[in-house]
């Protein structure tokens, strides 16, 4: 067969016309850039075409305001000198426990930091990111009662809908939604209470919420539960100044860990972080690394506990999950060592401070409208204009910002147009006072 119709057959089985279709997420106008090179040219070469091509980004030298749910932070050098190391630099987790201590070691070390810093008994080795934990902890409450009623509230982020409905599939279960107050952005405790019963599942809570709120009332929620799972979605930042789920009745805290000495590139690699109460551990999924001795009596560690199906009978598996984030949460676990309980608490400070300082600003510039939420931002500071702005994230960025992401991206399921013209701005640790100013410059000119 040539290969010309070998291209032909694979187009056919893909169900599209011409190949230029397997390029359709790339922007046109990057797609009509003719990039001339010479064939057979050496690999210094290559590199320097490459690095002045590269030099066509405008991405790092601009003010950045991006978050809800993936942020700039700083990031210790030390992190990436420990992660860099040939003993740690594989994703995937080692099966000769006799060869692997280190890295076992390390990932036992990753489990026990999260277990502080959430308050929980357990925390699995590491899942693919945020949102598909997440979607395994829905899993897992299935599993442990076997309840038909799950509760989100309403302003749960599209992706992690989505996600949650993916992994829900073939069950019946059956999701419902609780209010969440538009004018403080807190969630309503009445109506949780009024829909919680004998078939609920769990209840999902997000802390900040989707709204970018520190949400009090979440604290609440483990006397309306009844018998019902809490399962608590969180911001690891955050928890360096706010209280840890454990210690507010959660039975399952999902994190994103991106933040976690995680860099950002191009939206991955991800660290999901799974941490649950001991009574669950049977019913949980990925692995868990364990502390036990060795023949001669010394300490060693080995992979205690393994739920997926290629390890167990496919029935009795909690999880088809076949990999997880070992490089990632070491580095988590790296990060968290070097900052330690006191520069998390620093790094919190910082984020609230500065996203406080964001919110005062626009609101100080007069081009919001009166009716913002009443509740504290974290690090997402949802902004509502008095007039509508289309385009305004492009329009920010041709003025070298990246931001103002519109609510509706994210809530579209039904919340997205409850507070019109409404665009979100994350604060960081990084963010500077000039970084504000010069947002408030852009929104005067573009409003």
């Amino acid at each position: 067969m040539s290969v010309n119709q070998e291209h032909k057959e694979m187009l056919n089985f893909l169900q599209i016309k011409d190949k230029a279709e397997l390029f359709s997420d790339v922007p046109q106008n990057v797609r009509k850039k003719n990039m001339k090179m010479n064939p057979g040219i050496s690999e210094f070469e290559l590199l320097e075409e490459a690095r002045n091509y590269s030099l066509m980004n405008k991405g790092p030298g601009m003010i950045n305001f991006l978050g809800n749910g993936l942020y700039d932070r700083v990031i210790p050098t030390s992190v990436d000198s420990l992660i860099g190391r040939t003993e740690f630099l594989t994703s995937y987790t080692p099966y000769q426990a006799e060869m692997s201590q280190g890295v076992l070691q390390s990932l036992f070390e990753y489990q026990s930091l999260m277990c502080q810093l959430t308050g929980m008994d357990v925390t699995n080795s590491s899942m693919y990111d945020g949102y598909t934990a997440l979607g395994e902890a829905v899993r897992m409450a299935y599993r442990i009662n076997e309840k038909s009623e799950v509760l989100l509230p309403e302003t749960i982020y599209n992706g992690k809908l989505e996600v949650i409905k993916s992994y829900l599939a073939g069950l019946h279960v059956k999701l419902l939604f609780y209010k969440v107050n538009m004018k403080t952005g807190h969630i309503d405790l009445g109506d949780i209470q009024s829909k919680v019963n004998d078939n609920t599942c769990a209840i999902l809570c997000e802390q900040p919420n989707g709204l970018g709120i520190i949400d009090e009332n979440v604290f609440s929620l483990h006397e309306l539960k009844k018998n019902a799972l809490l399962i608590a979605y969180v911001d690891p930042i955050s928890l360096g100044i706010l209280r840890e789920p454990g210690s507010y009745g959660a039975d399952i805290v999902i994190a994103e860990g991106q933040q976690l000495g995680i860099h950002r590139s191009f939206g991955g690699p991800l660290l999901g972080i799974l941490s649950f109460k001991n009574d669950h551990i049977r019913r949980s999924p990925g692995r868990i690394i364990g502390q036990s001795v060795d023949s001669n009596g010394k300490r060693a560690f080995v992979m205690t506990l393994q739920t997926r199906e290629q390890h167990i009978r496919r029935e009795k598996a909690m999880s088809n999950i076949c990999t997880n984030q070992a490089l990632m949460a070491i580095a988590a676990a790296s990060y968290l060592s070097i900052v330690g309980a006191d520069g998390l608490k620093k790094v919190a400070t910082l984020t609230y401070q500065n996203a406080k300082n964001l919110k005062i600003a626009l609101e100080k510039s007069g081009k919001l409208t009166p009716n913002q939420l009443s509740g504290k931002p974290f690090s997402d500071v949802l902004a509502s204009f008095a007039a509508p702005i289309d385009g305004l994230q492009d329009k920010l960025y041709e003025k070298g910002i990246l931001g103002g992401v519109p609510l509706s991206r994210f809530l579209s399921h039904g919340k997205g147009e409850t507070i019109p013209n409404s665009f979100f701005f994350s604060a960081t640790e990084k963010t500077q006072e000039h970084d504000i100013s010069g947002l408030v410059s852009a929104l005067e000119v573009i409003s």
